[in-house]
């Protein structure tokens, strides 16, 4: 589980706008892709308060440094979340394995200690729940343990991860659960990892047409949700398309069902093809770039 730049500055983005507090629960100690000298620059660049040296921590990431000798350099996350204003005593950490020391060594698929009860202001899950089978657990805990109030920033695979996990996350699942749940959606997109950086797709959920991607990208879903109130009892939710079922058939556009009423069955397979050059050329794309650093 790591946070490249791009994910870094997206993060302190939304600490600008929405106002990030303690205390903050990562799912896992994420590795930090920068050294204090970026996060300093950044601090410049965000206008917010540069690190002292007391405040930096190294990176305690045993894998980490076997990908790149360059790591050595890399700051904890702890020290990241501090330019947002979180002090140490705000950070958790959870994980099943001790390999990084978490703070809270516990297994997300059972019930968290009711001392967390609506406890946390911010969650970051960056690639953790698709490496976890009982997916509604996890989601019970995030639901219970924030706070009315509190953020939760999710960040995970949807397409061609496969074998990274047991699931690619599709975005429906965070727009179903969380509005059934008490929560309102504040910011969702579907990023696509490009050679130079993430490109951020406005994802609106409400319209299928809004959410075409080169199918041939790396995917991931970031969805960023705000708690507004607390519920009694977990809702396990119907999808949204089925739930406003005649939003089903604007998935194939009018000159596709036109072609599909004509064409033998036994060609159906192409209009696959036929449908992503035809949203290539023709979708109206809203996203920007946040560049590798």
């Amino acid at each position: 589980m790591g946070l490249p730049t791009p994910a870094l500055k997206y993060i302190l983005s939304c600490s600008k706008k929405y106002h990030f507090k303690g205390p903050l629960l990562t799912f896992g100690n994420q590795d930090i892709y920068a050294n204090a000298n970026t996060l300093n620059k950044w601090a410049k660049d965000y206008n917010l308060k540069t690190l002292n040296s007391k405040d930096i921590l190294p990176s305690t990431s045993l894998d980490l440094k076997k990908i790149n000798s360059q790591s050595s350099s890399f700051v904890h996350a702890k020290t990241f979340f501090k330019l947002l204003g979180i002090s140490e005593n705000n950070y958790y950490d959870i994980d099943k394995f001790d390999f990084d020391k978490p703070r809270i060594l516990y297994d997300l698929q059972k019930p968290l200690s009711s001392k967390y009860k609506n406890f946390f202001n911010l969650i970051i899950d960056n690639g953790t729940i698709e490496h976890i089978f009982d997916i509604k657990s996890v989601m019970t805990n995030i639901v219970n343990i924030s706070h009315i109030g509190a953020y939760v920033l999710q960040m995970v695979p949807t397409n061609n991860f496969i074998n990274h996990g047991f699931y690619q996350i599709n975005p429906t699942l965070f727009y179903d659960f969380y509005t059934a749940n008490g929560f309102e959606i504040v910011e969702s997109y579907i990023v696509e990892t490009r050679p130079t950086g993430y490109r951020f797709h406005y994802y609106n959920q409400k319209s299928f047409k809004t959410f075409f991607v080169n199918p041939y990208s790396r995917l991931g879903t970031v969805f960023l949700v705000k708690k507004i109130k607390n519920i009694k009892t977990i809702t396990s939710p119907t999808q949204f398309a089925y739930q406003h079922k005649k939003n089903t058939k604007i998935i194939f556009d009018k000159p596709t069902d036109k072609l599909r009423n004509i064409v033998p069955f036994k060609y159906h397979s192409f209009f696959y093809i036929f449908w992503v050059i035809y949203k290539q050329v023709f979708s109206k794309k809203k996203y920007f770039d946040i560049p590798f650093e």
